[in-house]
């Protein structure tokens, strides 16, 4: 009986291969089995049985009956699981000692890129984490819900987080702006594209774009200038959502007309 697909590719990345995976699920719950009822209900070659069961034996995941036939048993789950977490942990803590004590030679003002929704979220988490005194972000709905908490939790140890959100969700802590409206515009004029910004202490910057249609990028510097125009961005659309609500909506209107307004409304890609 085949293992589900997810357990096994979870198994994996905690540090089994394919196999051990494959044989140590095959054993979860069931009486001692032979190599050969191992291998059945695993799926597994029976040339690569018996290899397998003996490094789980060495890792101490399986126990071994010295009889005649010899026989398996799993170590139960909630103890190896156990093992392995404390294991990890002290891994994760040994290693983060270590590469602290690295010394750090980074060349400033680099810009990198990055492609892809889930490398540019962490990349825009790791800079609100990281900061120490400010944070200016304009940020959409759509990632608002990974990046929200990290922004609550910077607020609440002191950092002077200001945020744009661009569409209905609220944030408790950080200095919020409505742009619900300034994003409706916005992604009506980049066709379907919404630029989202977090610059950390005034240095650190991502600069994102996220698109309906076209492929999530964003660039991540420690490029003063860019960080400081990354910084007058979210200020510039601030100041103009909060001077467009005290204008009587007559005279925004008739703004809306102008020459000046129609050529800075007008569409990116027409």
């Amino acid at each position: 009986m085949a293992a589900d697909s997810d357990l096994i590719a979870t198994l994996t990345r905690l540090g089994f291969t394919q196999y051990e995976a494959q044989a140590y699920t095959a054993l979860v719950g069931q009486e001692p089995l032979t190599g050969a009822e191992v291998g059945r209900r695993a799926g597994m070659p029976a040339s690569k049985v018996y290899e397998n069961l003996a490094r789980l034996e060495a890792r101490g995941a399986v126990m071994v009956n010295r009889s005649e036939p010899v026989r398996y048993t799993a170590v139960p789950h909630t103890a190896l699981l156990e093992e392995l977490r404390a294991r990890f942990e002290t891994d994760l803590t040994t290693a983060a000692a270590a590469l602290d004590r690295l010394p750090t030679q980074q060349e400033p003002g680099l810009v990198w890129s990055l492609s892809g929704w889930e490398p540019i979220i962490h990349a825009l988490a790791r800079t609100i984490t990281k900061a120490k005194t400010s944070i200016f972000a304009g940020i959409w709905d759509e990632e608002l819900g990974e990046l929200g908490p990290l922004l609550e939790a910077a607020a609440a140890r002191g950092i002077d987080t200001h945020v744009a959100i661009y569409g209905t969700r609220t944030l408790t802590g950080p200095h919020t702006y409505d742009m619900a409206e300034c994003g409706s515009s916005a992604r009506l004029r980049l066709s379907g594209r919404r630029l989202a910004v977090v610059v950390a202490d005034n240095a650190d910057a991502v600069v994102a774009e996220f698109g309906d249609r076209t492929p999530d990028q964003a660039t991540l510097t420690t490029n003063p200038v860019i960080a400081l125009l990354a910084v007058e961005y979210v200020k510039a659309d601030v100041s103009g959502r909060l001077m467009i609500n005290a204008m009587a909506p007559a005279a925004y209107q008739q703004l809306l007309t102008t020459p000046d307004m129609q050529a800075m409304l007008r569409p990116s890609d027409s």
